[in-house]
């Protein structure tokens, strides 16, 4: 048989209960061109077992692999390491894709073999709600810092550009998918979109350590908009300063105030008020303020 074109990888952390869910809908892809790489990263829940079961049946070649430093960039950059195809898809363990969804990302990459990035929409459901999460190759490296573009589910690449990019940083505990999203941009690919229908569910569970945005992970926030806004260049500073401000406007507690000041403080002049009017803006309930002020950013 040919290679396949597709290796998906997938990092698993304590999902006994529901990594099923996810690997079902990957077994039922109407396209089996791709190999599946599940990475284990020290379960203490039964998911090594279950990950062996499943991977015995499933309908494509599926290799369980064990990565012992914490954290999903470890586990996703273990995956990596041992992708041999073409193109590499990261998935989450929580989430799961339609039937069809593979089919046409790979259809894309045929139509078009000059194209390095493909992307789509996403639904994530949350809390009982849904929002749709929009995908776009205008004003990327902006709307990926604000908009979450290049997270993991969002976006499939070839292999050699997430190897040129530096691969994931296993230092972040926090959006380590938007840090790698942000090294890739920099290296300007030419990037697709798929429009139709929404193909790809993600569901936020409590422990889900790579979705939260509470000021409790403060320092881990800290590094990883510190590596992007070196990544993003002069404008950096500002934006991952924007990004910060409107955080702690979400949480509009004392240490999120001083957050702000200090913040603010480190801004050239000219934007000091329009940073405290975006956190007051956010803090009274206000949304989208990242696009409101980007002309001016």
């Amino acid at each position: 048989m040919d290679k396949p074109l597709l290796t998906i990888v997938i990092p698993v952390y304590n999902r006994c209960a529901i990594v099923g869910r996810t690997l079902d809908s990957i077994g039922a892809q109407t396209c089996r061109d791709f190999r599946l790489i599940l990475v284990d990263n020290g379960s203490t829940d039964g998911t090594p077992d279950e990950l062996r079961r499943r991977a015995a049946a499933m309908p494509v070649e599926t290799v369980v692999l064990e990565e012992g430093r914490s954290g999903a960039a470890a586990a996703r950059q273990c995956g990596l390491d041992a992708v041999g195809t073409e193109w590499t898809m990261f998935f989450d363990s929580d989430d799961t894709m339609e039937p069809r969804h593979v089919e046409r990302a790979l259809e894309a990459v045929r139509r078009h073999p000059d194209v390095e990035v493909v992307g789509w929409d996403v639904n994530r459901h949350c809390g009982g709600r849904s929002f749709r999460y929009v995908f776009t190759t205008c004003d990327v490296m902006f709307r990926s810092l604000f908009n979450g573009t290049m997270g993991t589910q969002r976006y499939f690449a070839r292999t050699e550009i997430f190897r040129r990019a530096g691969g994931w940083n296993p230092s972040l505990g926090v959006w380590d998918d938007i840090e790698l999203g942000a090294r890739i941009i920099a290296l300007r690919p030419k990037m697709l979109k798929l429009c139709g229908p929404v193909t790809v569910d993600m569901y936020d569970q409590p422990d889900s350590l790579t979705r939260g945005e509470s000021l409790s992970n403060l320092p881990a926030i800290e590094r990883a908009l510190s590596s992007i806004s070196a990544t993003i260049g002069p404008k950096g500073p500002l934006w991952t300063g924007l990004k910060l401000i409107i955080l702690a406007a979400l949480a509009d507690t004392d240490e999120a105030r001083a957050l702000r000041d200090s913040t603010a403080a480190r801004m050239p002049k000219r934007y000091r008020l329009l940073m405290r009017a975006a956190y007051a803006y956010t803090a009274r309930g206000g949304r989208g303020i990242a696009r409101i002020l980007r002309p001016l950013l």
